[in-house]
């Protein structure tokens, strides 16, 4: 083993913990201060960090005699750091010191039946309690562990202790051996005893000791000690009962009552720390109020009281402990009652939900279907009497004009204009250019392809050895009678538009509970585009259609989700852009309808929500055209035993549903209970 100046110098570090960094800053100033640069000081911010630190000093050369850590942090906790290092048999020997504003008697209790805490520290604390604490604690750690090292500090070892103590403990020692043999001897004497008889031997045990020290008298209801008071004397109760309180967010909670025993407050001052609970009297009490130095007194002058009040103070203990287990089973029992409640409302809660939904969903429908049906009815009668009166005034201008010198040219002029279908420009400028070489005027050209005359074969057999004047004439007749068969034509072509729209409409609202077989998919999602007509003007729907099996659904809930997506489509695109709607067979007993818009798409932190109840955007990407939202989508999907999905990215957003070909039964037969 080296020795001497061979021998290498060991570093001593303190390892001081907080979270708040002001509170650190302050506390290792304060340390440093205290230290006066004899001894590194560490900082750290929480738990883990102390932990690495000490993975990095490698005994003997680096020790750590004091660590001083916050009570409140965040992960691992200061007495569970102090547990931690405690278990570690480099560290066993380190002074553990808790800084904490508000501690448990719960923690203080872990921390001690581990032997892992020799302090606390009030926040905030002064200077002198720092001081204090900290050179008695690093007294204890050099006179133990590492008596070679006292002479290197000092400022911070208390050497003249080392007398005192070793005068003391030859005093004391005949005394203890005195005492250790009347303990070895009595130590389970008491065990026999009933609490109430070892209770009655302590009081006549201190009242021997102490010659019969003065008792107090207390009303029911009297605070015998205040929570967060400094405990100055122990309380030995005589006769009657008290609780303890503790004051939390506000409330004052009952923790004990008839299992508190007969000593109190000896905790809190032999750790010299604040009172944590509120004692208060519940029936008229007697007590004998004793200082630390009466206490010390009286046990070290009858051997016999420290075996009655260790017996009293560890019955009482575990009487407490036995309550606080009974309380928090009490409580684990009240906690899985409440939690077996809060699922039940929450499953109450979402049936109630869906009830609403189903509720809202059929009430609109059957409005929207009373609606459709009068409107269909309405227009039906004038529509078909629209379209008969078209073809009766056409028969009766033919008729009329044929009595005319050129009956026959007016009647083909109306019929050609009747029956042709409109051409595109790029068409009527190629006629255009070729009739223009014959007739020589542009102006006349767009005339006549504009009548129908497009060839110069047609132009000559007309007009052929006619005056201009002549021709003039004719070729506004001709107009005339063109624009009055173009008339009838679009008065016929717009009564044919209505009753599209309208038989439409009427299969769209199709109502009833009970699902129908043979249903052709691609003809929902053509009433549904063809309704949206008006706002398709300026996108561009691309239908990609494959041969699907017809299905068994509920024709008039699918619209609506249909309805759903194009409505959502169409806002996301805001009103211009491209529209896919594709169909396929995933497999033989399914069918798919997917619909993808070139929107800006759903933030990804929100495509997940999509389909919650409630859940809208601003921008109107999950709205409904009818007032309803995707959850109720996917509610009528789900009743029909499929799947609704989305994925989204910038410029596409697709929605992807899956119907089953047969629709499930156990979903209708839930529908009809």
């Amino acid at each position: 083993m080296m020795s001497g100046p061979d021998r290498p110098t060991t570093e001593y570090v303190i390892i001081c913990v907080d979270d708040e960094p002001e509170v650190l800053a302050a506390l290792v100033r304060d340390v440093e201060t205290v230290c006066a640069q004899a001894m590194r000081v560490e900082s750290c911010a929480n738990a883990d960090q102390v932990l690495e630190l000490v993975e990095e000093f490698h005994a003997p050369r680096t020790r750590v005699p004091l660590i001083i850590a916050d009570h409140v942090m965040p992960g691992m906790s200061g007495v569970e750091l102090l547990v931690a290092l405690h278990q570690r048999r480099d560290y066993r020997a380190m002074r553990k010191t808790l800084l904490s504003a508000r501690t448990t008697l719960e923690d203080v209790t872990c921390a001690l039946n581990h032997g892992a805490l020799h302090r606390s520290l009030s926040k905030p604390w002064t200077r002198e309690e720092l001081s204090g604490c900290i050179r008695e604690l690093l007294t204890s750690y050099f006179i133990h562990h590492a008596p070679e090292d006292m002479g290197r500090f000092p400022g911070l070892v208390d050497a003249g202790q080392l007398p005192r103590a070793y005068r003391a403990a030859e005093q004391t020692r005949q005394e203890l051996d005195s005492q250790v043999r009347t303990l070895k001897s009595g130590l389970f004497a008491d065990m026999d005893m009933s609490d109430e008889e070892v209770e009655q031997a302590m009081v006549a045990a201190i009242d021997e000791a102490l010659d019969h020290p003065p008792r107090r008298d207390y009303p029911a209801g009297t605070v015998l000690l205040s929570q967060d008071q400094v405990v100055e004397s122990v309380a030995i109760l005589v006769s009657g009962y008290v609780e303890l309180a503790h004051r939390m967010e506000g409330r004052e909670i009952v923790t004990l009552t008839h299992s508190i025993g007969r000593i109190i407050g000896l905790l809190s001052l032999t750790q010299r720390k604040r009172a944590f609970y509120t004692c208060r009297t519940v029936t008229e009490v007697t007590v004998i109020p004793l200082t630390m130095e009466q206490l010390n007194t009286a046990l070290q002058a009858n051997p016999w009281l420290s075996i009655h009040f260790m017996t009293a103070l560890i019955r009482s203990m575990g009487n407490r402990a036995k309550r606080m287990t009974q309380l928090k089973a009490e409580v684990e029992i009240l906690n899985s009652e409440l939690r077996g409640e809060r699922d039940q409302l929450a499953d109450a809660l979402d049936r109630l939900e869906q009830a609403q939904m189903r509720l809202v969903e059929s009430e609109r429908m059957a409005t929207l279907g009373q609606m459709a049906a009068g409107i269909a009815h309405e227009l039906n009668n004038p529509i078909a009497g629209i379209r008969r009166s078209v073809d009766f005034i056409a028969e009766d201008v033919i008729s009329l004009v044929m009595s005319f010198p050129e009956g026959e040219e007016i009647k083909a002029v109306m019929q050609s204009a009747m029956s042709s279908t409109p051409i595109s420009t790029r068409e009527l400028r190629k006629y255009g250019t070729a009739l223009d070489a014959v007739v020589g005027d542009a102006a006349r050209t767009r005339r006549l392809v504009k009548v129908g005359i497009m060839t110069p074969e047609a132009y000559k057999e007309r007009f052929a050895g006619l005056s201009a004047e002549d021709g003039e004439r004719r070729l506004r007749a001709i107009e005339r009678y063109h624009e009055l068969g173009t008339a009838l034509r679009n008065v016929g072509t717009c009564s044919d538009r209505i009753s599209e729209i309208v038989q439409s409409l009427r299969s769209y609202v199709r109502t009833g509970s009970e699902p129908i077989g043979n249903v052709d998919i691609h003809e929902g999602l053509e009433d549904t585009l063809r309704l949206f007509g008006h706002e398709l003007h300026d996108v561009h729907v691309k239908r990609s259609y494959g041969d699907l099996p017809r299905i068994e659904c509920r024709v008039g809930e699918l619209n609506q989700v249909w309805t759903n997506l194009v409505s959502n489509a169409l806002q996301a695109m805001g009103g211009t852009g491209e529209l896919r709607v594709e169909t396929d067979v995933p497999d033989r007993d399914h069918v798919r309808v997917r619909t993808t818009d070139s929107g800006k798409g759903i933030a990804p932190d929100v495509v997940g929500k999509v389909f919650d109840l409630h859940f809208t955007t601003k921008d109107g990407r999950v709205t409904f055209g009818l007032g309803m939202g995707l959850a109720i989508c996917r509610q009528i999907i789900t009743r029909h035993g499929g799947t609704i999905s989305v994925e989204s990215k910038p410029g596409e957003t697709c929605f992807s549903v899956v119907l089953p070909v047969r629709f499930p039964r156990s979903f209708e037969e839930e529908a009809k209970s």
